[in-house]
This record gives C-alpha cells, sequence and structure tokens, in this order.
C-alpha cells in the first residue's frame, strides 16, 4: 500500500508510533537492514541499448493484491529525448527480482506529450480510481486505472494531456501526490536556468485536474541552489502536522538526499535549512507504508536497477552522541598526522567563519595561525586506527565541494581502500551526515581528509565523526 493519507492511515501511523510521536518531536529516518533487489536492467527489444539505465519509478499495490513498479528507463533506443516506462510486477512487497512485465507507457505525441520524455510516474489511489501523476518533459500529466495495473491518459481539452507546468523548457518533473485533511498536494521539481526548485500545487478534487497555482516549497540551502539539487521531491506526514521531505542531490556511487521537516506542507525552507535533519545515501527515494512498517526504495548505485530496505525513524536530537575521537583532549589530537602538504597543524580553534562545531577543536584545512583564510593550504590528514562497531555514524563535514579535490573518506586499514567519501557544499557551517556503516561493521578504518585545492572553497572542515546517541528507540 503506497503512503495515503486517509483518515485510515493517520489511525494506523498513531498506532504505530503512539503518543510518543507528537507535534513537538522530530524524527529521523534511518535504513534498517540490507537491501533486496526487486528490479533490473531491461530487456526493452528494439529499444534496448547499452547504457540505458532504470531511474525516477513509483512502486504501489494494485487491486488484486500485486505490487507494481513503473521506472523511467532512460538513454533508449525510443527517440526524443529516450525515456520510455517499464514495468514489473511482485508477488510481495519482500520479494526479490520482481517479474519483469514490459514496455508499460511511450510518449504519445500526438497528444503533446515529447517523444522519449516519460518521466517520474507516482500512483496513489482515491476511492475507486488510481491516478498516476507523470511527466511529460513539459508538463505533468495523469492517468487512471480500475485495477491498479491498467492504466488510460486523462486528455484535456485541446486533446492534450498536459495538465500544469512551469513553463516551456523548465523541464517540469518528478511529481508526486500526498492527501493531507481535505487536500491533496502535488509536489514536483524544475529548474530556471541552472537552479532548481521544488514546487507545490493543490487541489480537493483528484478527479477535477484543476490544480491551484504553484508555490515554491523548498529552494537552496545546505542541499544547493543548482539544477539538480530539488530532484525527485517525495513527501510524507508522518504524524498529523509533521511533514518531511527528501530531495535528491546525486544519483549513482555517489548517491545523496537530503531530508527536511516541517509543519507547514508549502515551506521545507527557501534558502534556509531549519528544518534540515540528515542525508541519506539513496537517490530518487519512494518511501512505502504497508502493515504498519515503513520501507524505502531507491535506486541502485550502479544505475541498473532497483532496491528496497526496511526503513525506521528514531528520534532526532540536537546533540550528537559520543564522539569516537574526542577533539578537546590533547592525547587524542595527538594521534592524528598530516601525511603530506603545508598544513600548519592538524586541528584548529578558528572562529573566522560560521563553523558551529560540537567541539572547540575541530580541522579546518584553509584556516592560518593568524586566524586568517589561506585556501593555498594543502594537505592530508589522517586519524588512528579504529574498528567499526556501528551500523551507522554522524559525521560534520564542510567547506569545499569538489569530489576529487576537497574531501572526508573512510579508508579500510587492511589493504588502504576507501570505502566512502563525503564532500562539503562550499559552506562552512558544519553538515550532519549520517554514514551508514552495516556493510563494513567488525571491519579496521581510519578517517582521511584530503585537501588537493587552491583558491575558493579549496579546503575541507572535518568536526569529527560520532556515535548515534545511544538513548534513542
Amino acid at each position: 500500500m503506497r503512503i495515503r493519507h486517509s483518515a485510515l492511515i493517520m489511525a494506523v501511523i498513531v498506532a504505530v508510533f503512539g503518543v510518543a510521536c507528537g507535534a513537538g518531536q522530530v524524527y529521523r529516518p534511518v535504513i534498517d537492514g540490507p537491501w533486496w533487489q526487486v528490479a533490473g536492467d531491461p530487456d526493452l527489444g528494439e529499444y534496448t541499448r547499452e547504457k540505458q539505465q532504470p531511474v525516477d519509478f513509483g512502486v504501489w499495490q494494485a487491486g488484486d493484491g500485486t505490487w507494481q513498479l513503473w521506472s523511467c528507463i532512460r538513454h533508449t533506443g525510443c527517440g526524443g529525448n529516450t525515456r520510455l516506462f517499464y514495468r514489473w510486477q511482485g508477488g510481495s512487497l519482500t520479494d526479490t527480482n520482481w517479474t519483469p512485465m514490459g514496455i508499460a507507457q511511450t510518449a504519445r505525441t500526438d497528444l503533446g506529450e515529447t517523444l522519449g520524455g516519460q518521466q517520474a510516474p507516482h500512483v496513489v489511489k482515491e476511492g475507486n480510481l488510481y491516478y498516476m501523476a507523470y511527466g511529460d518533459w513539459v508538463n505533468i500529466c495523469f492517468s487512471t486505472s480500475t485495477d491498479g495495473k491498467n492504466f488510460t491518459r486523462v486528455i484535456q481539452p485541446g486533446d492534450k494531456t498536459g495538465v500544469f507546468s512551469e513553463g516551456p523548457g523548465l523541464n517540469t518533473r518528478d511529481a508526486m501526490l500526498l492527501k493531507s485533511g481535505d487536500l491533496w498536494y502535488c509536489y514536483y521539481t524544475a529548474h530556471t536556468g541552472e537552479h532548481g526548485y521544488d514546487f507545490c500545487r493543490t487541489t480537493r478534487d483528484l478527479s477535477a485536474y484543476k490544480w491551484s497555482h504553484s508555490c515554491v516549497v523548498a529552494y537552496g540551502g545546505r542541499s544547493g541552489n543548482y539544477r539538480w539539487s530539488a530532484e525527485c521531491p517525495h513527501v510524507i506526514e508522518l504524524s498529523p502536522g509533521n511533514y518531511y521531505l527528501f530531495r535528491t542531490q546525486r544519483y549513482g556511487m555517489e548517491a545523496k538526499t537530503s531530508v527536511y521537516h516541517s509543519t507547514n506542507p508549502l515551506n521545507f525552507g527557501i534558502d534556509n535549512d531549519k528544518g534540515f535533519i540528515c542525508t541519506l545515501p539513496v537517490a530518487a527515494p519512494e518511501i512505502i507504508l504497508h502493515e504498519g512498517k515503513y520501507y524505502i526504495a531507491s535506486l541502485m548505485p550502479s544505475l541498473k536497477g532497483i532496491h528496497i530496505a526496511k526503513l525506521k525513524w528514531i528520534e532526532h536530537k540536537d546533540k550528537l552522541g559520543k564522539a569516537v575521537f574526542d577533539f578537546d583532549k590533547p592525547a587524542v589530537r595527538a594521534k592524528w598526522k598530516i601525511r603530506e602538504g603545508n598544513l600548519p597543524a592538524v586541528l584548529t580553534t578558528s572562529t573566522r567563519s560560521n563553523f558551529s562545531p560540537a567541539s572547540k577543536h575541530f580541522i579546518a584545512t584553509s584556516e592560518a595561525p593568524d586566524g586568517k583564510l589561506n585556501d593555498d593550504l594543502t594537505g592530508v590528514i589522517e586519524s588512528p586506527v579504529f574498528t567499526v562497531e556501528d551500523d551507522g555514524y554522524i559525521m560534520l563535514v564542510s567547506g569545499g565541494s569538489d569530489m576529487g579535490a576537497t574531501y572526508v573518506s573512510l579508508v579500510e586499514a587492511e589493504n588502504n581502500r576507501e570505502l566512502m567519501r563525503l564532500i562539503g557544499k562550499q559552506s562552512n557551517r558544519f553538515d550532519v551526515e549520517y554514514v551508514d556503516t552495516r556493510k563494513w561493521k567488525d571491519r579496521k578504518v581510519f578517517i582521511r581528509i584530503v585537501d588537493k585545492a587552491k583558491g575558493g572553497w579549496g579546503h575541507i572542515n572535518f568536526g569529527g565523526i560520532y556515535h548515534i546517541r545511544a538513548d534513542e528507540p
């Protein structure tokens, strides 16, 4: 069952979370167990191409109880913008390798759709009908179904399928539908020039296809203001009046989605991070509530399939758990070493910028001894070796955003193999980055901070690695 916020779903949520999930409490999503693959790289017949990739998708339960997954497949041979919809079917949400069911939908240019422009299907059920919102590269369009499997386009006046758009050339896309109270919200993204925005429109009647004017609900902040910084907006109402926006910045091996909380479903932060909760190493996530349990579906890092994992919600605290390395202890600081470069010291207590560190001492590779900025400093700093004991840790990172030149990495000590990287967002204020370490449990690792850049934002800041608070449920 997709998240559809009727009174029944609200009752389920209250039953699951109880009184603890009150209006004054904020929660953080955590991936809770291994992923299982449900969809792969499909055979498209004459449209099959070596570089094709399943990307934005929708997951829902059909009328006969089967699970349906439609994905936008890009870089195919269908022409135009190379995108079409492919369908899989599963008997259970927890089944692996759902059955490929073939191409589900291609563009109808005779109805005004852009050739190869099919994007991001999303399905909800209202009454006896299933509603699918999808993009055609310019517009948001709709289809309906009585069984949740076979969909028919809704044709608008003028024999077109487009219902609304932010305008030509802005690539209005990634629509998702949420019901809260007596209103339906349609969240989607579009970009103007080099800047990406999350938008929303509302209606009281899905079947009327009459939507309000759009408003921007999220933009900028630590998630960035570039063209792809507001991808795949997905919003859930975890408890009445508490909304969570999942907003993707990167696909692939360095996948990243930022999560924001708000009590206003039409404002998750415009150039501010008041509601920022965390990041997750996923792309284009869909949150699913089924039989009182939460799941998260996302693109695989290879971009050759889609997988699902369990999701849990833990109380979000302003304070971090215990530091793996207490930077305010001299004996701990002495064990961190500069391996190369011209850095004047490993750690600093600089107040030059709005770092907002969790401890007095932290690492910042552009801080000169005189308290001034020197972005020509470079170097590599490494921590002592430690053992991965937890399923996940929190790291504080800020600074430059060059994945190849300014980054924090986790390295396996035995073979010097880099396991993951984190970068800043061209801000010195520390970001809270959740790092999923389940697959590296019991391995010996160390932190490596790398600054090989000079000039503007040619630095990286590291505020430490922390356990997740032990008092969280």
